[in-house]
């Protein structure tokens, strides 16, 4: 392992410094004349084997970062390294030249720094600065008599180009960047207005970027439109011997018509603007509803606005699209340059071009509904999946925010529950902006708009508009700062509120109806996964634990103590075992009563979990009897841990409705695997040892084999009687008979 840790760290290093240090190289040497051909001599074979060297290390790099940029456009060309070969490599040329080309070949350089200036990461583009400078300042070295002026104004110039060269290429590729995303984000504001006009979707999103889904259907209902109605209106200009024939759609305002697709032979004046309703004789038929058809038209009329200047139309026809007969969709347009009136045929056929134009946009709005759905039902679906595959609460809230982040984006998502007893609110899940503050944390019933979600039942605020200086979401504490929509889902189960899912963004109108409504149902699903968790881990407790003390029970205890011998045995470990029950239980029971017993038992279960370590397994074995095991204690840890139990029940005073009460136990210890090497033999023999313990005296510690050196039991008294008055001494019950009861075994 050490070697191989020691290539991995000479392989990085010399990723990062085998190229800085082959251009370091190359160009002291070539300060030094080594690449140099001087009477007759022939250069340095070391010189040119490293000039070699780089060059090859040159180019992987750079085929490396070619590769690279195929999956991230962000990553720069060169890095570094091949920028500082790059410029080591312009001193190589100038130390080859002769006397008379060292002076043209001066600016190669500059032109080395231009080029890291402008293909290189700003940090990169420093240090093949600082190395060209490096480099000046060798050849400066290498003839005496040099001003340092000389030096110093190459410096600058190097600094000059290098800066210059790199503010002006990243200004240009940030403007065309600017200008690229400026006509994306303008495409996609056409098609949003576009599908709302045919509507295909909704009103548009004001988040900045839709869904890719929606996205994805938008874009291809639009071409599908465009390329069907493109086809329509081919065969209608063909056999209508139309100059243009184009369809207008109406936009969702109502105020103008935009081009949906158009056939023309008039070229560059043919305008793509929106037309007006009323504008014109486009605008007429939109706003009279009817077909207009007209004659005898000049090249100067102005009232064919689809067209900039003088047009060759000498007839127009105008059909309005109508859905069902009432509602204006758009208007069909249709001229011809041969002054030939349109005919009653010919209107009749703009008419069934209309209803095929409408037929195909419902065709569209049909499918697109039809795919949204399905994709809204494969979501829920993969939801519910998420939901039933998640076993614990903490899978359920985990599930619950993956799935919503599916239906909506967001930057916070917070899942509280609700305790009707205690009327409090627990933050249980929080992931996102702003989540630090909100984890783990609680809050009473306030008029915050978790809590009136929890008391209405209904999601708020409306339509999921945040204001957080008016409004408070959980607590005035814990503002959501930043946030311009919050959505706050009850979480519902047979008509009780168990919480709430809220979830927050930081753009407007982050949630739109269609969106909310299925975050309802993923929000009751989710109180559904949320209760039946909570259910299923109270039953493990109820199937693990003692109900009285809170303790494991017999059956976890057999499965705990098994699984930690196995371990003991396996590594090595010592393992005790304590054994304990109270003395003269029975007799507290007959003159306390039994709900004495009980408080008895819970006192000596408490004092057994304050007095464990955190590795040790405590269970309540049966009735009064309790069994611990302790991972790696050997006998004196265990025997330190049970008289330290022994003391503290010793000191514990019960109050009873006849007075104070204390009580002593008894217990026995057993290692593994002096004892046993089974947990049978080790209970067996723990379980004697608290025998010894009970036929010496009681309120003792026995170790199995050995006699205790406990504390000398008090005088047994005589059987505890009500008390009379309000000064009697606290009683103490007395010892069980010596005869040996059968023992307790635990089942293999």
């Amino acid at each position: 392992m050490g070697l191989v840790r020691s290539l991995r760290a000479a392989r990085r290093f010399a990723r990062v410094a085998l190229a800085p240090a082959c251009a370091l190289g190359l160009a002291s040497l070539a300060a030094r004349g080594a690449f140099a051909s001087t009477h007759g001599a022939s250069p340095s074979r070391y010189a040119l084997a490293l000039l070699a060297l780089s060059l090859v290390l040159a180019a992987s790099r750079a085929a490396r970062r070619a590769r690279a940029r195929k999956d991230d456009r962000t990553i720069a060309p060169l890095d570094g390294g091949t920028a500082m070969i790059l410029v080591a490599s312009s001193y190589v040329a100038i130390g080859v030249a002769g006397e008379g080309m060292r002076t043209a070949l001066s600016a190669l350089p500059v032109v080395a720094l231009a080029i890291a200036g402008a293909l290189t990461a700003p940090a990169s583009a420093v240090f093949a600065t600082l190395f060209a400078f490096a480099a000046e300042a060798m050849f400066f070295l290498r003839e005496p008599g040099a001003p340092l002026s000389q030096l110093l104004l190459k410096v600058f110039v190097l600094t000059l180009a290098a800066l210059a060269h790199g503010a002006i290429t990243r200004s240009e590729v940030e403007r065309v960047r600017r200008a690229a995303a400026k006509t994306l984000e303008a495409e996609r504001e056409r098609q949003k207005e576009a599908a709302k006009s045919f509507r295909l979707v909704a009103a548009p999103s004001h988040a900045p970027h839709p869904p890719s889904d929606d996205a994805r259907r938008v874009r291809s209902g639009l071409e599908e439109i465009r390329e069907s109605t493109a086809g329509l209106l081919e065969l209608a200009s063909k056999t209508l011997d139309l100059h243009t024939c184009a369809i207008y759609w109406l936009d969702p305002k109502g105020a103008t018509l935009r081009l949906v697709e158009a056939v023309t032979d008039s070229g560059d004046i043919f305008s793509k603007e929106p037309i007006a309703v009323g504008a014109g004789a486009v605008g007429g038929v939109a706003a009279m509803m009817r077909p207009v058809l007209l004659s005898k038209l000049r090249p100067e009329y102005g009232g064919l606005t689809y067209y900039r200047g003088p047009h060759e139309a000498r007839a127009f026809a105008g059909v309005p699209i109508r859905d069902d007969g009432e509602e204006l969709r758009g208007v069909v347009v249709a001229d011809r340059s041969e002054d030939r009136p349109f005919e009653e045929h010919e209107q009749r056929a703009l008419e069934t071009l209309a209803q095929q134009a409408l037929r195909l946009v419902r065709t569209e709005r049909l499918f697109a509904a039809m795919e949204k759905s399905k994709d809204e039902l494969a979501k829920m679906h993969k939801a519910s999946r998420a939901l039933g595959d998640a076993l614990t609460e903490d899978q359920v809230l985990e599930a619950v925010a993956e799935s919503s982040r599916a239906f909506v984006e967001h930057d916070l998502c917070v899942i509280t529950t609700f305790d009707e007893r205690t009327k409090e609110h627990r933050v249980r899940f929080a992931d996102g902006d702003g989540a630090e503050s909100l984890a783990g944390k609680s809050f009473a019933s306030n008029k915050g708009i978790a809590s009136a979600v929890v008391e209405s039942r209904h999601a708020a605020p409306y339509r999921g508009h945040y204001d957080p200086k008016t409004q408070v979401l959980f607590t005035r504490e814990q503002p959501l700062e930043g946030m311009e929509s919050a959505l706050c889902l009850p979480l519902v189960v047979r008509d009780h509120s168990i919480g709430t899912l809220t979830l927050a963004a930081h753009r407007r109108g982050a949630f739109p109806d269609a969106t909310r409504q299925l975050l309802a149902v993923l929000a009751g699903n989710a109180a559904v996964a949320i209760s039946n968790a909570a259910a299923v881990r109270r039953l493990e407790e109820m199937a693990t634990t003692d109900p009285m003390t809170g303790l494991l029970n017999k059956r976890s205890l057999e499965a705990e103590f098994e699984k930690r011998i196995k371990s003991a045995s396996r590594f090595g470990r010592k393992l005790s075992v304590l054994v304990t029950d109270i003395d003269k239980f029975k007799s507290v029971n007959d003159t306390y009563g039994h709900s004495t017993g009980d408080v008895v038992i819970k006192g000596l279960g408490a004092i057994l979990s304050k007095c464990k370590r955190d590795t040790d397994a405590v269970a309540r074995f049966g009735g009064e009897e309790f069994v611990l095991v302790c991972e790696e204690t050997d006998t004196e840890g265990a025997y330190a841990l049970a008289e330290r139990i022994r003391t503290e029940l010793e000191k514990a005073v019960f109050a009873t409705e006849m007075g104070p009460l204390k009580v002593t136990c008894s217990l026995g210890v057993a290692e593994f695997p002096r004892d046993g090497g089974t947990k049978e033999d080790l209970f067996h023999r723990a379980d004697e040892a608290l025998y010894d313990a009970k036929r010496g005296g009681r309120n003792r510690t026995c170790i199995a084999g050995k006699r205790s050196t406990g504390s000398t039991p008090p005088a047994e008294p005589a059987k505890a009687q009500p008390a009379k008055t309000a000064t009697r001494s606290a009683p103490v019950a007395t010892a069980r008979p010596a005869t040996r009861p059968e023992k307790k075994r635990i089942a293999g």
